[in-house]
């Protein structure tokens, strides 16, 4: 059947690989409702470009538990050999993949075709994620096709979507229905070849199916005239007509997975292959090479779910034996075994295929399996699966929810082992377990808990001189370090070194040095020996990576990230922040990865990027399994820019991120949360308040090793008149303050506003440059901090000053109009330029041209654009600036 409305995409695919011939490689994610024919549309452009490029085509498989990294397994055949080595690690892979791209001669690069996104495992989603950005530098043009609506907020593919959109070889390609001529064009092309359909209502056809062209062709490729209400009851029509042998033919083959092997198939189907030629020709079923699949996937779905319950069992059963025989991929046998209600086969396979997707980073993945396994444990007697073995897939299962974020469900999991070990007196055991449970609380925000749980932890342990002791020990260190507690961290941390040294194991020697180092060294940056600090967390992150300790590494990047995000040592911060988050997300380490991106918000909103920073907060707030320890930040970022640019909604945001700081009682908590409530009420013009809610923090400030975060207190019990502690003129001590304050901030409490502000700029931090001016009470300063805080785009902040200079009786400077503040959605002048542009209808070329910049600038802003705009294509913001046409 004729491709139709697909020229000027495909005049697209064949530009882009003409990109890639040059060295500029593309990864284009072909977006479209399923059934609009992304399957269709790849294979045309492969087809017509295989020529000149080297086609790898994979596929991600719709069944619950998919395999890991399915597509990449799919596609080894036809890549170099080498590429995926037997036991080879997961970020091996990806980097010799990457190589390949990259060393593909120019005139013939790789034109890789990945479809069904929507339903990609983890590991797959890592492996786009990495690709794309490394892809720009290949000879090689990736083609992913996703369904957007299995794309919803909050999903997996949704994040990589966001996340990679800026990526400078990162396109988009969007499939648009059908139009009423198209169907049309459809219909006469059949109508040629089938008499009988001469009569069909094209527009009743074209409106029912949306245009959809799995719809439209499904109902033209039937027998009786009629538009049929859904694709299920297309298929089903169709498969009716078949002989009953074929029937239960194209059961067993939906049955087996997006693809049957034929060899599979020959000894399941009682008829032989031969039984499959009826719905081949009918266009149900394709073979490709040793496979066979449907011609779609909503066709098998629609056929495995009419299979009937006891039919259905029957063939799983059948499946499981025959690829057991075959030693087929644990996850496969799992999903079969689950499908056939055989538990035992269940517990053999589902705790293998959950190790094995854990060890390449498919956590997700890992979780469905070992929860899959405890299912079927609970159905079999105790003699089969006795406490130990349910104890440790707990303990498994707790471990990989803990990776992924998903803290309460870890807790239980975890205590459900530590009863069972209890019950059996297994102290080592249950020592840990405690130790573990203090860390899940601690995630939880349930920091009374956390602190109870450690100390049990070391109670039980006492005395065995183990590895879980010394873990025990460097876990209490680490609550003293995340309570800025200097000397409590050295005391516990070298407790816990003393004991490495007399471990026999070195692998264990190492992860527990690691954990203390990290812990130890990162209380010296914070207390204000940096160079110590530093050296101390640096040689931890070393260590780990060599030793390739996911956990702790991804600890070792999210302690180094946030003291430089807390300092402002800015460069520092970005660049932590970059590696951090690129290891972390490549690993499937969630925990970490959202944690650091809730940094990743204040450092944009520490630079004056309030754009930035509201973009990043959103989305991490949209996310749902974020805990409750990573949430605090977004929330007080998104309350600051709100508050910053007069919006409402932060009086909920701080209220949330009071509710989560102050059950913590860290002060790395609740300084910024403090922080964001004075400066609200400062707003506000409400002093008082503002050195209410710092009093009230001060006991827990005056007490932490911190210069920074006790800073950030103190700054709000000084000026304005107040006189919330120390002398009657408003100044504080030194013996009051408890310890140095950094430099900004002994700037303000010592009413050298002028000289504060000075440093935040050099700082590069320039909304707490114009609220040290602002809060001077001087007159030229009260001027200057409008213009720095209209610049930012803090426009409720420079009214304040406004306010601040006519209550005194001195002229302000009159407020900008609206229409020249900042774009709401965060756009700088350039993008602001280029969204204008693109309402206009104007092309890549054509924005590049008018603009007087190059094409890939210009391709960068528009995705820079539709990123902040929460737009999926430039087509949707057509509509809403109803262009019509396009110029260039």
């Amino acid at each position: 059947m004729t491709l139709l409305e697909r020229v000027e995409h495909l005049r697209a695919v064949a530009g882009y690989l003409d990109d890639a011939r040059a060295g500029h490689g593309r990864l284009v994610y072909v977006s479209g409702e399923a059934g609009i024919g992304k399957t269709t549309f790849v294979s045309a452009a492969a087809s017509e470009l295989e020529t000149g490029a080297r086609v790898a085509i994979g596929s991600c498989d719709g069944s619950a538990t998919p395999a890991p990294l399915g597509p990449l397994r799919d596609m080894v055949p036809s890549l170099p050999a080498g590429l995926w080595p037997e036991e080879a690690s997961r970020q091996d892979v990806f980097t010799r993949l990457v190589d390949t791209l990259r060393d593909a001669p120019p005139d013939r690069p790789y034109l890789l075709v990945i479809e069904d996104a929507h339903w990609a495992d983890e590991a797959t989603l890592d492996l786009l994620r990495h690709v794309a950005r490394r892809v720009h530098g290949c000879h090689a043009l990736v083609l992913v096709t996703y369904r957007p609506e299995d794309a919803g907020a909050g999903s997996a593919l949704r994040i990589l979507l966001g996340d990679t959109a800026s990526a400078s070889g990162t396109r988009r390609i969007d499939l648009p229905p059908l139009s009423p001529r198209a169907v049309a064009t459809l219909v006469a092309e059949r109508s040629r070849d089938r008499l009988s359909q001469t009569g069909i209502d094209v527009e009743r056809l074209h409106d029912v199916t949306g245009g959809n062209a799995f719809f439209v062709t499904e109902v033209l490729s039937g027998d009786t005239v009629g538009v049929p209400p859904t694709v299920r009851d297309a298929v089903l029509a169709r498969v009716a007509r078949l002989h009953e042998s074929s029937q239960r033919a194209l059961e067993v083959v939906a049955l087996t997975g997006s693809r049957a092997e034929t060899d599979l198939l020959e000894g399941l189907l009682s008829e032989g292959l031969a039984v499959l030629d009826e719905p081949l020709a009918r266009g149900l079923v394709v073979m490709s090479g040793r496979e066979v699949t449907f011609r779609h996937e909503l066709g098998r779905l629609a056929v495995a779910d009419e299979v009937p319950a006891g039919r259905r069992l029957h063939i799983h059963r059948r499946l499981l034996a025959a690829l057991e025989s075959r030693g087929a991929d644990p996850a496969r046998l799992a999903h079969h075994a689950d499908a056939a209600g055989d538990s035992r086969a269940v517990l053999a396979h589902a705790p293998e295929a959950g190790a094995r997707a854990a060890r390449l980073g498919a956590h997700r993945e890992a979780v469905d399996q070992y929860r899959r396994a405890l299912q079927h444990a609970d159905s079999l007697p105790d003699t089969e699966v006795p406490a130990h073995r349910r104890a440790d897939l707990l303990w498994a299962l707790g471990y990989e929810l803990y990776l992924t974020d998903r803290i309460e469900g870890a807790i239980e999991a975890v205590d459900a082992a530590r009863r069972i070990w209890d019950a059996d007196d297994d102290a080592t055991r249950v020592g840990d377990a405690w130790r573990c449970l203090s860390r899940l609380s601690w995630f939880a925000g349930r920091k009374a808990e956390a602190e109870t749980q450690a100390a049990v932890a070391v109670d039980v342990l006492e005395g065995s001189s183990t590895f879980e002791l010394a873990l025990a020990y460097s876990n209490l260190a680490q609550l003293r370090m995340l309570a800025t507690d200097l000397a409590g961290t050295r005391e516990w941390a070298h407790r816990t070194l003393d004991l490495a040294d007399s471990l026999d194991d070195l692998a264990q020697q190492t992860e527990v040095r690691v954990h203390a180092l990290n812990n130890l060294g990162t209380i010296e940056i914070a207390a204000g020996d940096f160079a110590s600090g530093a050296a101390m967390l640096s040689d931890s992150l070393q260590q780990a990576r060599a030793a390739d300790l996911h956990e702790h590494a991804a600890r070792a990047y999210c302690n180094l990230a946030s003291s430089a995000v807390l300092q402002r040592r800015h460069e520092d911060a970005r660049r932590y922040l970059l590696e951090g988050i690129e290891y972390c997300s490549e690993r499937d380490l969630d925990s970490w990865t959202l944690y650091l991106e809730g940094w990743e918000s204040q450092l944009h909103l520490d630079r004056g990027d309030l754009g930035a920073a509201r973009a990043r907060a959103e989305s991490l707030l949209r996310h749902p399994d974020i805990a409750s320890v990573g949430e605090i930040e977004p929330l007080v970022t998104l309350a600051h820019v709100r508050a910053r640019v007069g919006e409402p909604g932060g009086d909920e945001l701080m209220a949330r991120a009071w509710s989560l700081a102050s059950g913590m009682r860290e002060l790395q908590r609740v300084a910024p949360v403090v922080a964001v409530r004075c400066e609200a009420a400062w707003l506000a013009g409400d002093l008082g308040a503002a050195a209410r809610v710092a009093a009230e923090a001060w006991p827990l400030a005056v007490s932490a090793d911190c210069p920074w975060n006790r800073g950030a207190v103190a700054r709000w019990l000084v000026g304005d008149g107040i006189e919330a502690l120390g002398e009657p003129d408003g100044s504080v001590t030194d013996l009051e303050l408890g310890g140095p304050l950094a430099p900004p901030f002994a700037a303000e409490v010592a009413g050298a506003w002028r000289e504060a502000a000075d440093i935040w700029r050099s700082l590069g931090c320039p909304f707490d440059q114009g609220l040290a001016l602002a809060r001077s009470g001087d007159r030229e300063a009260l001027t200057e901090s409008i213009a720095v805080f209209e610049r930012v785009g803090a426009h409720a902040a420079a009214a304040r000053s406004r306010a601040e200079l006519r209550t005194r009786g001195w002229p302000a400077p009159r407020a900008p109009r609206a229409t020249t503040r900042e774009h709401p959605s965060g756009l700088t002048p350039r993008e602001t330029e280029v969204m204008e542009l693109l309402t206009q209808g104007y092309s890549d070329a054509g924005i590049a041209e008018r603009l007087v910049i190059s094409r890939r600038t210009a391709e960068h802003h528009v995705s820079s654009v539709l990123t902040k705009l929460g737009l999926e294509s430039r087509r949707e913001l057509l509509k809403m600036g109803g262009a019509n046409g396009v110029r260039g």
